[in-house]
C-alpha cells in the first residue's frame, strides 16, 4: 500500500514541505491549508502551506530513488531513443495519475505511469519552479 502524503510551498518561507494534508478552518471561519511533519521521532509540527501549489505523491520513485509527486516534470528516453518530458498529473477519470504527454502528430496525450517507466526515467522540476522546462524547444 503506498503511503498518502503531500507537498507544497509554506506560506512563511516559499519552501517546500512534505508530510500529511489538512484543510481546516480558524475561528473566523477562514480556511488554513496544513501539512503536519514530523520534526523528531516525537514532536511533530505544522506549517501553513499555499494551496496551488499541493501536490500528491504517486507512490512511484525515479530511477534517482526520488519521489514522483503530482506536477513533477519527469523526463525519460522513449523507444526511438529521444527524450521527452511529461507532466505528472492526476486523472479522475481514470481515478490514477498519469503522464500528460505532447506530440506534434498526436496532441496531447495521458499515458500510464508504472514502475516500469519510473525506473527509466527521473524527475527534473516541477510546473511551479521549472515550467520553461516544458516548453518546447526552437
Amino acid at each position: 500500500m503506498r503511503e498518502i502524503l503531500f507537498k507544497a510551498k509554506r506560506i512563511d518561507n516559499g519552501k517546500w514541505i512534505e508530510g500529511y494534508y489538512q484543510k481546516r478552518y480558524d475561528l473566523l471561519d477562514n480556511e488554513e491549508h496544513l501539512i503536519f511533519h514530523a520534526d523528531s521521532h516525537t514532536v511533530w509540527e505544522y506549517a501553513e502551506v499555499d494551496s496551488e501549489t499541493l501536490c500528491q505523491f504517486t507512490g512511484l520513485c525515479d530511477k534517482n530513488g526520488n519521489k514522483i509527486w503530482e506536477n513533477d516534470i519527469f523526463q525519460y528516453t522513449d523507444e526511438t531513443m529521444v527524450a521527452q518530458r511529461d507532466l505528472i498529473e492526476y486523472n479522475e477519470t481514470h481515478a490514477s495519475f498519469v503522464r500528460l504527454h505532447n506530440t506534434e502528430k498526436l496532441g496531447l496525450q495521458y499515458l500510464w505511469i508504472d514502475e516500469a517507466t519510473c525506473n527509466h526515467g527521473e524527475v527534473i522540476g516541477n510546473i511551479f519552479d521549472n515550467k520553461e522546462l516544458l516548453q518546447e524547444e526552437s
